[in-house]
Parts: C-alpha cells; sequence; structure tokens
C-alpha cells in the first residue's frame, strides 16, 4: 500500500462502519504484537560480479520459460 494514502482525509458516516474499522485497526495492532519478524531468505549482492552473474542467470531462465 502507498504510504501517501494514508494521509488523505476521509469520513465514514455509518456507526456499523466506524465499529468495524475500529475493530480491524484493534485486531491489526493485536496481531502485530504477537508476530515474529521474518528471516531474509538470501543474501545482498554487491559486488559487480555477482550482479551480473544474477542477472545472467534470471535471463537465462526467463528465455527458457518463453518470457523474454
Amino acid at each position: 500500500m502507498a504510504t501517501s494514502s494514508i494521509t488523505h482525509n476521509f469520513f465514514i458516516t455509518d456507526p456499523k462502519a466506524v465499529e468495524r474499522f475500529v475493530q480491524a485497526l484493534e485486531e491489526s495492532e493485536e496481531e502485530a504484537k504477537h508476530r515474529k519478524p521474518v528471516e531474509p531468505v538470501g543474501r545482498e549482492l554487491t559486488e559487480p560480479q555477482e550482479l551480473a552473474a544474477f542477472a545472467a542467470r534470471i535471463k537465462t531462465q526467463l528465455r527458457e520459460e518463453g518470457k523474454l
């Protein structure tokens, strides 16, 4: 979700919709308390040779799949 979208004003006039919105916020907050951080799957590629090899491998894979 774009972060700029949270700065826009919006109005909820239906009391039931207000209750649902507040409940969703509370559930989200509660769920976030119990969420564990996810370990990264890989590592950051910083060497130009590594980046070039990775890009070549992806390009080959896309060609084989007919997507390039």
